[in-house]
């Protein structure tokens, strides 16, 4: 059996590969729009050229962050680094809206500014349309490295690929559309601002978990419910109350007080807390740490209120 350590280590290796493969296609992107656009005067094409080039600083962040938010608890961080995957998750989540912003902007005050200098030959569409179809692979393939490893920063990569193909496709009507008439230049623009809302969609999709665990928000009701339930179908369990759950670190943790007979042994409720634990533990894979606090049952609900059992 694996130590925690290895397990580790093994999880950030699995993660860092996923993003390095990102990285070598988002090079090799690079390059071809880059020339392709340059050869075949395309400013669309160079543009997502760019674009591209900007994923590469994202590729970056996870090789590096995966090397510490993978490591196992130590005496500075108690509950784990995985903190250090939500600020990577954060920075992705910007880049996604900062992309979809600028291409919007841009996209709009060149929709009343003219069209492209020349016409783009077959190079710059059988650049576009590698593009899409590479970046729309590479979104599926990451996003299931993501589920794997349960990398939440993996994830927001794998929507940022998605992005980039996303943004491919007013490129490819740009430089499609002038092959057969001139008229349909200002396709290139209205194409790039309606891409941008669904850059701007997915950079929100992965911002929404952060925020939440930044805030420390609870998680979706149904999983509060879930949990719940769970704990009171334990035997032994009377009622609980002052339940807490909160998103954290890119994890749940859970908190609660069980009410269970005051007659019961310090190991049998022990044991009763344990299985509240374990069941609580089985409701969702991301919950990372329950703690249950044994009470005697008593009449008013809340033994640290119940003025009989301070007596």
């Amino acid at each position: 059996m694996l130590s925690t350590s290895q397990e580790s280590h093994g999880k950030a290796e699995d993660i860092q590969r996923t993003a390095v493969a990102g990285l070598v296609v988002n090079l090799l992107l690079t390059l071809l729009k880059g020339y392709a656009g340059v050869t075949a005067g395309s400013r669309a094409l160079v543009a997502d050229a760019v674009h591209s080039l900007s994923d590469l600083t994202t590729d970056i962040a996870i090789i590096v962050g995966a090397r510490f938010w993978c490591k196992p608890p130590d005496d500075t961080h108690p509950m784990g680094h995985k903190g250090i995957e939500t600020i990577v998750s954060l920075f992705i989540g910007l880049m996604l809206l900062l992309t979809g912003v600028g291409i919007g902007i841009d996209s709009l005050k060149a929709l009343g500014g003219g069209g492209m200098p020349m016409r783009p030959g077959v190079l710059a569409v059988a650049a576009a349309v590698l593009s899409l179809l590479t970046k729309e692979y590479l979104f599926r393939w990451t996003l299931k490295k993501a589920g794997e490893t349960g990398s939440g920063a993996l994830a927001a990569n794998a929507w940022h690929h998605r992005s980039d193909g996303l943004s491919s496709i007013p490129v490819l009507i740009a430089v499609t559309a002038p092959v057969f008439s001139s008229s349909l230049m200002f396709l290139d623009s209205l194409g790039g601002a309606v891409v941008s809302i669904f850059i701007i969609k997915a950079g929100w999709k992965v911002l929404q978990p952060v925020i939440g665990e930044v805030t420390n928000s609870a998680p979706p009701v149904k999983v509060v419910d879930k949990m719940v339930q769970a704990a009171k179908g334990v035997d032994g369990v009377i009622s609980i109350h002052r339940f807490r759950a909160r998103m954290q670190s890119g994890g749940i943790y859970v908190d609660l007080h069980l009410q269970v007979k005051g007659d019961e042994t310090v190991s049998q409720g022990y044991m009763i807390g344990k299985q509240v634990e374990v069941r609580i533990r089985e409701c969702d894979s991301s919950i990372q740490d329950v703690i249950a606090r044994i009470e005697p049952f008593s009449p008013c609900g809340d033994a640290d209120n119940c003025q009989d059992l301070k007596k």
